[in-house]
């Protein structure tokens, strides 16, 4: 039986997660890796009794107990996103093996990068925000709902989300909507009765700022396109036309970072800014953020930092 030490939680197809396990392996660890996509492949049963769980995968055996678990990284959402049609059996599957990834928590005693219940308190925007706003940071002039038309002055822009990842499909066809700018007037025309928005003012002549955030250190980088800021949401651009460059933050905003994360219980995190005037605005946090795209920028330096997370062992 394989002693299990870290247990890695992603999907199948997740390039973030395959620079953690190779971290891992360098270093000689006993990790396993479970897809959330896979999970009908595997043999699986947890001990209530023991505490602890065996996975058999491809004639191989795993143990993985609550005493000798030492880290889980955390590569899934907290609850399902998709609005896909699916048959009976598959929404069978889907719903209770995301339910299972949640009550993994018994595992208490490891260190969780991040902890589900971290991550999905910390996904709702609004709490973002205040919580940005009470630890010194700035940001957007901001509402919620979808009654807007009093909030808005038709000569100014205005930049509209989703209250939460919004991943929708008609017929076969996957949808995602981005943030998106648009004029007072037009808004003021729109009808939004159905479902609440997020309202922002439009943060002009901005540079974007990704800070990917591990125990304490943070590895920012600005998002330029052209050797100029991008106005809306920058991730509509080619890949091949935006520039990543390391900066440097004043203390002040570096130190207002770590206090929000504490304050959200997140050990990692991909956190947004908007550079304006020198003004430094928070834009959001996501527990489960991105950043393999920024690995090349910092030569390695964040899967190890990842790693070094899980080996640290401090909880939050």
């Amino acid at each position: 039986m394989n002693k299990v030490e870290y247990l890695i939680l992603s999907s199948t197809h997740d390039y973030a997660t395959d620079l953690v396990c190779y971290q891992l392996k360098l270093q000689g660890k006993k990790y396993l890796r479970l897809n959330r996509d896979a999970f009908s492949e595997y043999d699986i049963i947890y001990s209530l009794d023991k505490e602890e769980m065996e996975v058999h995968i491809d004639n191989k055996k795993y143990l993985i107990s609550n005493e000798g678990l030492k880290g889980i990284y955390y590569r899934a959402p907290v609850f399902l996103r998709s609005h896909k049609h699916y048959e009976l059996n598959d929404q069978l599957k889907r719903s209770q093996w995301s339910a299972f990834l949640r009550n993994l928590i018994v595992y208490d005693k490891s260190k969780w990068v991040n902890h589900p219940v971290s991550t999905y308190r910390a996904e709702n925007k609004l709490y973002q925000l205040k919580s940005a706003k009470e630890n010194g940071i700035l940001i957007p002039d901001t509402y919620v709902g979808n009654i807007i038309h009093n909030k808005i002055n038709i000569d100014k822009k205005y930049i509209v989300k989703a209250l939460d990842t919004a991943l929708f499909y008609d017929g076969d066809q996957e949808l995602f909507t981005y943030s998106t700018m648009l004029n007072g007037e037009d808004l003021s025309k729109s009808n939004i009765k159905e479902a609440p928005i997020i309202l922002q003012e439009c943060l002009c002549n901005k540079v974007d700022l990704r800070v990917t955030y591990i125990d304490g250190k943070i590895f920012p980088v600005s998002i330029t396109k052209n050797g100029k800021g991008i106005d809306g949401d920058w991730r509509k651009t080619k890949k091949n036309e935006l520039l990543y460059q390391i900066v440097d933050l004043p203390n002040e905003i570096a130190e207002n970072i770590k206090s929000l994360m504490n304050k959200l219980q997140l050990n990692f995190g991909g956190i947004d800014f908007a550079l304006v005037d020198d003004k430094y605005y928070f834009i959001e946090v996501n527990p489960t953020g991105e950043w393999a795209w920024l690995e090349d920028v910092f030569n390695g330096d964040i899967s190890k930092e990842i790693v070094k997370s899980l080996i640290n062992g401090k909880k939050k």
